[in-house]
């Protein structure tokens, strides 16, 4: 069997859509191009990093230069942090979107017409040409997202009043980690909406719509991909961390150029899991709309 084939058909037994089957599916996709989706997920990861970086110091500056006590007199100070803060994010959630979308080129054939011809468009052709949907189901997922988020914040602040900060104060972080997952799979029902949108199918938000339909009887499948990342992405941050600080003896891990290496090195580690979740939202699409698999096979 061509080992480019990668296998996009619906996973039924007994009518029933079984989670650990298409996990099955998902990783044995990934495991068999992993630098070819890691080619994809590793500039947009380190770009993201970036912007986030910068915004960050940014932001620093400006709340450095103001008095503390009169903070609340510099609206246009703290406006321009909000701005750059929630910003950035945003640039970062798109480029994540972006990614999504070169790896749903790849994993549904999309680029296959591309075999015939002189010039061999690259991974990201059908995400510049969608550029506009794109952009707006980014905005909308990263503002639903944001909407969760919130309510995540005031749950844990009615939490706090009514145990005690006090008490309420040791599982503060985990129950943050655990809102974030909750919302996150709540986010990832429209995780198809990308893929369906460089097929051609559909618009936007009627993308959105179908996505939210196919992930009814997914829910599980799509609450693992979420875990996977969230819990792929820590374990390889930290693991890089905790790695070099192994390797490397106790004088150079106080200088600037290993506080660089190991924010990167964290940043490229935690890349290297993104694409499960992102590969798992194209199969889902594919097996909607009966798009052909990598290479054109059917």
């Amino acid at each position: 069997m061509d080992p480019n084939y990668l296998a996009a058909q619906p996973v039924e037994l007994g009518g029933v859509s079984r989670p650990r089957v298409q996990l099955q599916d998902v990783y044995s996709t990934y495991t068999g191009q992993f630098r070819r989706w890691f080619g994809v997920t590793a500039p947009t990861s380190v770009l993201a990093s970036v912007v986030l970086l910068l915004a960050d110091r940014r932001i620093r500056a400006i709340y450095s230069r103001l008095p503390f006590r009169e903070i609340q007199y510099h609206w246009g100070e703290i406006g321009e942090a909000f701005v750059l803060r929630f910003g950035a994010f945003f640039i970062s959630w798109l480029l994540g979107c972006i990614a999504l979308a070169a790896i749903a080129t790849i994993v549904n054939g999309l680029d296959a017409d591309d075999a015939s011809e002189v010039w061999k468009s690259d991974s990201y052709q059908k995400a510049r040409e969608h550029f506009g949907m794109l952009l707006w189901t980014a905005l909308f997922t990263y503002c639903a997202f944001l909407v969760g988020m919130a309510i995540v914040e005031i749950v844990e602040v009615a939490l706090s009043r009514v145990v005690g900060w006090s008490h309420f104060a040791r599982f503060s972080y985990t129950v943050g980690i655990i809102g974030y997952v909750a919302i996150a799979s709540i986010i990832s029902w429209f995780g198809m909406a990308i893929p369906l949108i460089l097929s051609g199918n559909a618009g936007a938000w009627a993308a959105l719509k179908k996505s939210f339909r196919l992930s009814n009887g997914n829910e599980v499948f799509l609450f693992l991909l979420v875990v996977e990342s969230v819990l792929g992405s820590y374990l390889a941050w930290y693991g890089v961390h905790y790695g070099l600080s192994f390797l490397f003896p106790a004088q150079l891990r106080f200088t600037a150029w290993y506080g660089w290496l190991a924010y990167f090195m964290g940043v490229l580690a935690a890349a290297a899991v993104e694409p499960p979740m992102f590969i798992g939202f194209s199969l889902l699409a594919a097996n909607s709309s009966g798009l052909t698999n990598a290479g054109g096979r059917e």
